[in-house]
């Protein structure tokens, strides 16, 4: 399981600045954090109208990852937070 392509894939053609785009996975044994980079321009974009899109791609991703007996968890980087 790829979670790093596929979120390449599917959030790669609706960025206006996709060269800013980066997935770092992190984690050893069942677990795995995903965390996702972006232009702050292109924040709302990966969020989505009321948070429907990340929550959606976090879905997707547990969902995957209960598949491979992973727990895996995804979060969009906000700079402003760290």
């Amino acid at each position: 399981m790829n979670l790093e392509a596929f979120l390449r894939d599917v959030l790669t053609p609706l960025l206006d600045h996709p060269d800013a785009f980066r997935v770092e996975v992190a984690g050893e044994g069942r677990k795995r954090d995903v965390l996702v980079f972006a232009d702050p321009r292109d924040r709302g974009r990966i969020i989505g109208k009321h948070g429907r899109m990340i929550s959606a791609l976090r879905t997707l991703c547990k969902t995957a990852g209960e598949k491979a007996g992973l727990v895996v968890d995804l979060e969009l980087y906000d700079e402003d937070e760290a």
